[in-house]
């Protein structure tokens, strides 16, 4: 991933109690322009000589609350440059029944 977006300084993956791998993990990013390559380009392909794999990339903020009303939690993430923000339900059907944001769900 470093290859690809640079600004690299942590990438692990989650594992469960016994270290097996429970299918995602982390980047940490030490600047905002590799953080939003990363999160634009949306998918990684990984190649190695014994898989291949595509891997989706989404933001994490730990508990994000909504960025409009900042009141409820917000669980649904548009990563649309307009919008690149997390909402909750009402404020993303509100956020998003606007004509020119309809189209990126």
């Amino acid at each position: 991933m470093n290859d690809l977006f640079g600004g690299i300084v942590y990438a692990g993956i989650d594992s469960d109690k016994y270290k097996y791998p429970i299918g995602s993990g982390r980047v940490t990013f030490g600047n905002h322009r590799s953080f939003m390559k990363a999160v634009q380009a949306g998918f990684v392909e990984i190649k190695t000589p014994r898989f291949q794999k595509r891997v989706q990339v989404d933001p994490y903020l730990e508990d994000a609350m909504c960025g409009v009303c900042h009141v409820n939690p917000g669980p649904f993430f548009c990563r649309d440059p307009q919008c690149f923000k997390y909402y909750c339900r009402s404020c993303w059907q509100w956020q998003h029944s606007i004509e020119a944001l309809r189209a990126h769900k």
